[in-house]
């Protein structure tokens, strides 16, 4: 039986670094090392998977007589063709020997990796204090100009809806004006657009038509599709 691949990455294991860090070069050698390792130790158990199967006799057998049946197939001597079952079975303890060499440079690369990590942890976690507030500046921008960008959005809604409907003669002043504002949750541009349209600012401004009514005794501008 060969090592369990399950043991690779006992101290080494793949939750071990975080990511988007910037690694020391001999941290970087060792992964570089171990993915090397890992691949030889892969590329080992497909290479002699015949020998260190379990059931490799068998399957041995199942090869020789396949062969022998071509052979007689052909006109050939089967006795000639050499025996599947003597050669893996010469082959298995080289075979165990080799993969369970690469599965053991696996974990020495493992624990050089966790060793690297280990001594890297003062370096990185002082590059982490400077990134942290730095970070936080830039959040800060960010939402900064994420809240001015809508606003600025919602000033143009209002102000195009004004103008077009004042051009359309349905409002005189701004005070005949409904005001737009964004439901909570909804989509900014999606939800302004939408709210554009069924004032007919966006698309045919002739497939709308204003309604005046009043609500609790004030009048007020409605909008409904034109039958």
């Amino acid at each position: 039986m060969t090592d369990n691949l399950s043991i690779t990455y006992t101290e080494a294991d793949m939750n071990l670094i975080p990511r988007g860090l910037t690694l020391p070069p001999a941290l970087v050698k060792a992964i570089e090392a171990r993915d090397s390792a890992y691949d030889a130790y892969g590329e080992a158990l497909v290479k002699y998977d015949d020998c260190i199967r379990q059931d490799y006799v068998k399957a041995a057998q199942e090869r020789d007589a396949a062969n022998a049946r071509a052979a007689v197939a052909s006109g050939a001597n089967p006795d000639e063709i050499p025996s599947e079952v003597e050669r893996v079975t010469a082959q298995r303890g080289k075979a165990f020997g080799i993969v369970n060499g690469l599965a053991e440079r696996v974990r020495q690369c493992d624990r050089e990796i966790y060793h690297q990590w280990i001594d890297s942890l003062p370096t990185v976690e002082g590059e982490l204090t400077e990134a942290h507030p730095k970070a936080e500046d830039a959040l800060r921008k960010a939402e900064d100009a994420y809240r001015a960008a809508r606003s600025n959005v919602t000033s143009l809604v209002n102000t195009l809806a004004y103008v077009n409907l004042m051009r359309r003669g349905v409002v005189r002043s701004q005070d005949d004006m409904p005001r737009y504002m964004v439901s909570a949750g909804a989509d900014l541009i999606d939800h302004s657009r939408q709210w554009l349209t069924n004032l007919g600012v966006v698309g045919d401004e002739n497939s709308v038509e204003p309604v005046r009514v009043f609500s609790d005794g004030i009048p007020q501008i409605m909008f409904r599709p034109k039958a």
